[in-house]
């Protein structure tokens, strides 16, 4: 085999310093995460991260599906996002839908979990009895414990720190009629539900402000159950980003709410319900 003329070597040579020119400058801009997206140009991306609580739910972005939750897989992924804002919904038969706005910028990961709650809600009517029993529409207990439930109401309602679930270390208050949510330890990372984007978060959420005049409000099942004088009571998974997910759980206004031992109360006049299926 001849060896190469000295004008193919520096073909060759030329060749390769052009190939190391274009291709190491695209390699880098990758490997930082810029991409080119039509409508966007040369952009460097972002991804969402949303976690799913159930199986057989849909999680569609921006109208288009991503995936169905599993058994297992229930944390959906979604890379290579142009810098933009983008609603997120998750569906699930029998639940009402869970929807989010959220904000993805360059080289972070947007997070979000989202919270499922059932259609089938129900307040069993709570009576008094010498012995125990359950029926469809009705919860009977023993006279000692409707007394304790009826004192429950004889003290604050609001929970000022919940300590377990996704909402651990916030604070709730119940002041002028409004319900806020805070985060008050500065010091440590926001929670995701008080970014309105990972670079811009807050320290209060307004649960409820308005004209329904919040009576009082309590955590229960990684959310915010809160009373109101002409409105009922609501649930709500209070998130600075919309839309914020709120359910009606009691439909009659001037009934209060307290959580004794787990269970979700409400007390309307001198009538005592329990909250079923939330």
């Amino acid at each position: 085999m001849k060896p190469l003329s000295p004008r193919k070597r520096r073909l060759y040579l030329i060749a390769l310093v052009v190939l190391f020119f274009v291709v190491v400058p695209i390699a880098l801009l990758y490997a930082g995460g810029w991409r080119y997206k039509a409508g966007f140009g040369l952009v460097q991306i972002g991804g969402i991260v949303v976690a799913v609580p159930l199986a057989d739910a849909t999680v569609t972005i921006d109208g288009d599906v991503i995936g169905q939750s599993g058994f297992f897989d229930r944390s959906f992924y979604i890379s290579n996002l142009a810098p933009s804002s983008y609603v997120v919904q998750v569906e699930r038969e029998g639940y009402y839908p869970w929807s989010r706005t959220l904000v993805v910028e360059p080289q972070i990961v947007t997070t979000a979990s989202a919270r499922l709650v059932s259609k089938e809600t129900r307040a069993l009517l709570i009576q008094q009895a010498t012995t125990t029993s359950v029926s469809s529409t009705t919860r009977t207990v023993l006279a000692a414990e409707y007394n304790a439930l009826l004192e429950a109401f004889e003290t604050a309602a609001t929970s000022s720190e919940v300590r377990g679930g996704q909402l651990v270390g916030m604070q709730l208050a119940v002041e002028e009629g409004n319900v806020y949510l805070r985060w008050p330890d500065g010091g440590r990372r926001f929670p995701d539900n008080f970014c309105a984007r990972p670079s811009y978060c807050v320290d209060e959420i307004e649960v409820e402000r308005g004209r329904p005049h919040a009576i009082s409000a309590v955590f229960f099942a990684d959310g915010i159950v809160y009373a109101t004088r002409t409105g009922g009571v609501f649930f709500s998974d209070p998130d600075v980003r919309p839309t914020e997910l709120t359910v009606p759980l009691y439909p009659h206004g001037g009934a209060d709410v307290r959580v004794v031992d787990g269970r979700l109360i409400v007390k309307d006049d001198d009538t005592l319900y329990e909250i079923e299926g939330l």
